[in-house]
């Protein structure tokens, strides 16, 4: 996650000061006045993610468009002095709130000023204006297309969560017969725990890159793991209160060390909940308990493969979602 984070902020840092450069330049290239506006607007129009990007371009271009015509209206009726200024900002402030295009205001607010301290407003401030902002957003745009790669970052992490819950259901499996609980259980858990809710950031950056996916995979891949980990805290509290080993005990022990084996990302789980129904059928057909002990005990590993069902019923909609896509 450390390196997720330090990537993304040297790819901001680069395009924030190579685009603001090129806005800058470009801009007095053409002979704008007040070029160095261009290079703030890029700046400012700089993203994180491509969808981001276009949402916040489309709203400065509105919020700017609106602001050079209003500002060219009222100085041009009534004079461009601060006092008309300030007139404008009580109207142009309340329409980027009214139209939701409050991440154009300031740079609405900065395009005013320069007509405010022209002494010849004319149609030729409107171009000028409506120039600067197009070559500030338009370059800002260019970088802003270019994002740095995080699915190879996402597969990687992908992998360690699916090795964690490899590792966590052997260890259910190994102490549903020795009643050993493993003294690293507990970091295992708020290790994946943390790792999962890395990823979902990741997932949702990766997200907001794919202009023209339907489907969020990676998102939805994250939110299946996070169901099963769910499903896992559920199956550790009811395990954790079996005290005495039973046949059943033994079953249930093999078919999780089954499923953890087969924990990976191909796996459609359909076999495995075959299985399971199987198991189900098993238990309905052995011998009734002996005393309330065992009762307790066999209901607490039955409620126990009704999560670990869950478990694989949960990846087997994924699958499902994303069958025809990955």
């Amino acid at each position: 996650m450390k390196n997720f984070q330090i990537k993304t902020v040297q790819s901001k840092t680069f395009k924030i000061a190579l685009s603001a450069t090129i806005a800058i330049t470009l801009s007095n290239y053409i002979g704008l006045e007040f070029g160095v506006t261009s290079g703030i607007i890029a700046i400012l129009s700089i993203q994180d993610t491509k969808k981001e990007a276009l949402l916040v371009a489309g709203k400065r271009i509105i919020s700017s468009t609106v602001a050079i015509l209003l500002s060219f209206t009222l100085y041009a009726l009534l004079g461009n002095n601060p006092m008309i200024f300030g007139l404008f900002l009580l109207i142009f402030i309340p329409l980027t709130n009214i139209s939701k295009t409050t991440e154009g205001m300031v740079i609405g607010a900065v395009l005013s000023t320069h007509l405010l301290i022209s002494t010849n407003i004319n149609i030729l401030w409107i171009i000028n204006e409506a120039k600067l902002t197009i070559i500030g957003i338009g370059v800002a745009m260019i970088f802003n297309l270019y994002t740095a790669s995080l699915e190879e970052d996402f597969e990687k992490n992908k992998a360690k969560i699916e090795e964690q819950y490899r590792l966590i259901l052997s260890d259910m499996s190994a102490s549903l017969v020795t009643q050993a609980v493993p003294i690293y259980e507990q970091n295992v858990l708020l290790t994946v725990e943390k790792l999962i809710v890395n990823t979902k950031l990741m997932a949702q950056r990766i997200n907001n890159n794919n202009l023209f996916k339907s489907k969020d995979y990676y998102g939805s891949y994250i939110d299946m793991r996070m169901l099963q980990l769910d499903a896992i805290k559920r199956m550790k509290r009811h395990f954790s209160r079996v005290y005495m080993t039973y046949e059943q005990t033994t079953i249930l022990a093999e078919f999780t060390n089954d499923v953890a084996v087969n924990i990976h990302e191909d796996n459609d789980c359909i076999g495995l909940i075959n299985k399971l129904e199987l198991l189900r059928k098993n238990y309905g057909a052995m011998e009734l308990p002996k005393d309330r002990n065992e009762f307790e005990a066999r209901a607490l590993l039955f409620q126990f493969l009704n999560d670990l069902g869950d478990f694989l019923i949960i990846k087997k909609e994924f699958k499902e979602l994303f069958r025809n896509i990955y």
